[in-house]
This record gives structure tokens, sequence and C-alpha cells, in this order.
């Protein structure tokens, strides 16, 4: 017998063996229509319930996954460190009231199996801590792979740099000097930099992660389409990309993970960011170029192949331009550059530096306002279906948009007002990004070699 751990739960529920019984996991049919169950992270936190007579466990973690455990040796052990470890799927840094909350354990306890994770190295103490607050101080803990700096790399049309990324956020990016088109001298480079980084921050870059400017498929590969492999100079740079991360692999002798630059900046705002907390989140990418990152219950989604939030190549206009996709009148061909920077320059017949674009804006710049408005507009269509179909918690839109994200997240949700149902947008928040760089943040959320995670905060097909 035990108590549920929500605060607005007061009912104590009695677990025969065998079974996991709780009043909130009743038939939900009677919350009628378009009213959403109450999260179960929020709603019921970690609840450890126990079953006498067969002597199991049975967890209901904060993500909702119930693991029913035999008493053995040492088992009781591992079933409260995986409920401690839950707690930090959702949250990258928690304290031990926060856990204790979460779980439902006693402080001792949490104390307790904090401490031995923490020897064992799965967990690691937030610098900085124990954090000033009333009474005893908060001290902070992390999973380990947060703790370590992540090397994030990016491709430009031509070039690309390194960006080492610890959980207090970026440090500067570094060009690299050698081109990608000479891999082995490519991947030398990266190797140094990254050795340097690592006796400059006094810790080793564990992981790296290349945020792609296309779609990559689920094992690791370019994903295009071939009406773009045609175009050739699309088709060098593609395969060039996929040279130089082949052989970082190999130069570095672990993997490098490859990721949809899109991708990774929803999986940032998702776990760091604006959408932290919620379980359906879509990003929109916008400044360089139009992307969606997805992401449903801490997972990041990328489809069967990869392609998953390309709202690029969404059909607003039949009757417009061939698109490389291999459609006509897609998101991406109504725009003269992806972007946007470049697109409005031509409008004015000069070119525009970002601070220029986003002093035009802050100055209400009719011809700067009118185009932010029309791809908002657009946006919106491309958007429709996938708000229509998902009915996500919340939108972001990407920060990198700077003061030009009234006019446009205005157009946009005027745009979702009039292509979608009404009941399908009762829910929905639109919020500005939290994240400059969101790409930074989404490299050091992928943690895929995390203990404990399970797989979390991954690509996932659902």
């Amino acid at each position: 017998m035990q108590r549920c751990a929500a605060r607005h739960c007061p009912t104590t529920t009695v677990v025969s063996p065998g079974t996991l019984a709780h009043p909130h996991d009743a038939d939900t049919s009677d919350r009628g229509p378009g009213r959403r169950p109450p999260p179960r992270t929020r709603a019921c936190p970690t609840t450890l319930l126990v079953s006498p007579p067969a002597k199991t466990h049975a967890v209901t973690c904060a993500r909702g996954t119930i693991m029913t455990v035999t008493r053995g040796p040492r088992s009781s052990a591992a079933l409260l460190e995986a409920a401690v470890l839950s707690c930090f799927d959702t949250a990258p840094t928690l304290n031990r009231a926060e856990v204790a909350r979460h779980t439902g354990l006693s402080r001792t306890v949490v104390t307790s199996v904090l401490n031995t994770l923490v020897d064992r190295g799965t967990l690691s103490v937030v610098a900085g801590s124990p954090v000033r607050t009333p009474g005893r101080p908060a001290i902070a803990y992390q999973l380990r792979a947060f703790a370590d700096p992540v090397g994030l790399i990016r491709f430009g049309e031509s070039t690309s740099a390194l960006t080492v990324v610890s959980p207090a956020g970026p440090y500067s990016a570094v060009p690299i000097s050698k081109s990608a088109t000479q891999p082995d001298r490519w991947a030398a480079e990266v190797l140094e930099l990254l050795e340097k980084a690592g006796s400059k921050y006094c810790s080793p870059v564990r992981q790296v992660v290349v945020a792609a400017p296309f779609p990559v498929s689920q094992d690791g590969h370019p994903a295009i389409p071939a009406s773009a492999v045609r175009d050739e100079r699309l088709a060098g740079y593609f395969r060039a990309v996929e040279e130089a991360h082949a052989r970082l692999s190999a130069t570095l002798r672990q993997p490098v993970v490859l990721v949809n630059d899109a991708q990774l900046a929803g999986l940032g705002e998702a776990v760091f960011g604006a959408a932290t907390g919620d379980h359906s989140s879509v990003h929109l990418s916008v400044r360089h170029g139009f992307g969606c990152g997805i992401v449903i219950g801490g997972h990041l989604f990328t489809g069967p192949g990869g392609t998953a939030g390309e709202i690029a190549h969404v059909q607003i206009s039949a009757d417009g331009r061939k698109c490389l996709c291999g459609g006509r009148g897609c998101l991406a061909t109504l725009l003269t550059s992806k972007h946007t920077d470049r697109a409005l320059a031509t409008l004015y017949g000069r070119p525009l530096t970002p601070v220029e674009t986003n002093e035009l804006v802050a100055a209400r710049d009719p011809m700067a306002m009118e185009f932010y408005q029309d791809i908002g507009h657009k946006a919106a269509r491309a958007l429709a279906g996938l708000v229509t179909v998902l009915t996500p918690d919340v939108i972001v839109i990407d920060a990198e948009l700077g003061p030009a994200h009234i006019p446009f997240t205005t157009s946009l949700a005027d745009g979702l007002a009039e292509h979608c149902p009404p009941t399908q947008l009762q829910d929905l928040r639109l919020v500005r990004g939290r994240l400059a760089d969101a790409q930074a943040y989404g490299a050091v959320a992928l943690r895929l070699d995390a203990p404990g995670q399970r797989g979390t905060a991954t690509q996932n097909r659902l």
C-alpha cells in the first residue's frame, strides 16, 4: 500500500500481486472532446508501488514507463537508481529536493542513491553548487554526459567550423581552414582542434556531432532525393560532407553523429529552451533556411527516412517553380534564397548584414515588415497539415530571427487560424526560442552514450 506522490491525488491504492493499479491509469474517455489528459510527468511524479505478497516492485517513471522487478540480490538498489535516473530524462540538472519530489522517495534514500551514482561516475555535481537557498544548501546534479563538452561541426556552403559546447553553453566557433573536399587533411585538423579544446577546458571532448544542412537517414547517411543528386554541384557538396564525416569517424576511432541541423535545433529548444517540459514541440528554423525539429516525449522524431520536418518542401503553389526535391511550388521556391537576409537584400538591391536586417525590422521599415509577414503566412500554409495532425503543445520560433519574430509570428498565427480547424489550435502556443544557438544545445542534448538514458533525447522513428 502506497500513497500517490501527486499533490492533487489523496488516494491510497492497494496493489495486488502482478498488477499496477492507480486511478490515473483509469479510462480517460470521459474527459470530453478536445481535452487532453494532464501530463503524467507533472500530475503524477514517479511513484514506487510495492506488492508485498509477490515481493516485486513496480515503478512508474517520469516518462510513464512501467518496470516490474522481482526482488533479488541488489534488485532494490537497481530499481531505486533507475527511478532516480529517470528524473533526468526531462531535466538536465536537478537538486535533491527536486529528485525527491519527482520520485516520491525520502530525502535520506535520495541522498544515498545520488551519492552512489556520483561515486560511480554516472552523475556529477554541477560546478558552482551548492546553490544559495534558504536552509541547507541545495547541491545540484547532472548526468555525466552533460558535464563533458561536445564538439559540434557545422558546414556552410564552402566552409566548416567547430564549436565546443558545454552545459553552460557554446564557446566561440573556430573555423576549420582545410576544405572538406580534402577529407584526410580536414579530419586531421579537426582532431588537432579537439585536442586543443580538451586541454583548454580541462576536459576531453568525448562526443562529436555534425550538423548537416540536409536530411539524414536513420543509418546516418544523407537522405537526398534523386532529383537533387542529379544536380552536379549539390551532389558534389553532399559527397564531400559524407566523406569528411566518414574520415573523421575513422580518425577519432569513435562514431561521429550526423544529424540534420533543423532537427538538432529542435532538440536543443526542447531540452534546454522554450519547450522544456512540453510533451510535443515543433521548432521552426527560419533565418538560415526553413526546417522543423519535432520532439515527442523527449525523442527527436525523424521519420523512417530521416526527412520528417522538411516543411521547405511542402507545396504552397501548384503552378510554382520546379524544386530540387522533385516537386513544384514548394515553400523553398518562393524565396530567392533560403537565407532570409539574402532574400530580403534582393528587395533593396544591395547586400544586407544580419545587423542591418535587424535594424530595418526594429525600425519597422515597411518593406522589411511586409517581407516577414509574407513568409510568415506562407510558413503557416506549410505547417497547417502538421499542426492539424500532430496538435503539438508548442511551436517554437527561431530565436535567430531577432526582432523579425514579431511580424513573422503574428502572420504565422493568423495563417494557422485560417488553415487549421479551431479545435486543433485551442491549446497551441507560439513562443519565441530562448537559445541564440539552439543547434549547439541540441548537440549536448543528443547524448547518445549517456548512462541510464535508454535512448532518451535520441533519434527515434516512434
